[in-house]
């Protein structure tokens, strides 16, 4: 595989990676209201730092897995 095809699925991965965690943050939105508290729109925050770090874990290991280091 060429190394452009091969940054071109890793984008394709990227990308489709990206529609799940809006409707999620969407989700969320609707869940917390962050707007009606301070309390709970750090608890907004802190689930969207949460949802970030851990999707972006899942996204790499997918990547690594499906494109091993040579």
């Amino acid at each position: 595989m060429s190394v452009r095809a091969r940054a071109l699925l890793i984008l394709l991965i990227i990308a489709l990676a990206l529609l799940p965690i809006y409707y999620l943050n969407r989700v969320l939105k609707k869940t917390i209201r962050p707007r009606e508290s301070t309390e709970r729109f750090f608890l907004f925050i802190f689930a969207n730092f949460l949802m970030v770090i851990v999707y972006t874990m899942t996204v790499v290991a997918i990547v690594v897995r499906l494109f091993p280091a040579k």
